[in-house]
């Protein structure tokens, strides 16, 4: 919803999140033209703050997990594939918003030296 919200296209949001177009078209539908307009006339720094500020969020998160996963204890109690989800969205969602913010802020990927 937010990428939507941020102005990508309806494909863009469906290939860079792997969701089903239909899915995000429905999404978009639930949106008001009043609020596409108002939320893309935003500054990239309102969306920033936010993204720096639920990615901080994340990451403390992701540090109390952590050490949940060192407790051994607890380690043993758990079923490795509902930790594998745990830990991989949580550390999904943490790349993607910094993948969002370089785009916000126009960093480009820079190509690796081979040489």
């Amino acid at each position: 919803m937010a990428a939507l919200m941020a102005g990508q296209s309806v494909c863009e949001v469906a290939t860079e999140f792997n969701i089903d177009k239909s899915i995000v078209s429905r999404i978009k539908s639930r949106l008001s033209p009043d609020e596409l307009h108002r939320v893309a006339t935003k500054k990239q720094t309102d969306f920033g703050d936010l993204l720096a500020g639920y990615l901080e969020e994340t990451i403390i998160t992701l540090q109390a997990q952590a050490k949940f996963f060192r407790d051994e204890t607890w380690l043993k109690q758990q079923p490795a594939s509902d930790l594998a989800i745990l830990h991989g969205v949580q550390t999904d969602k943490a790349i993607r918003l910094l993948e969002a913010i370089e785009r916000a802020n126009g960093v480009e990927e820079e190509e690796p030296n081979l040489s």
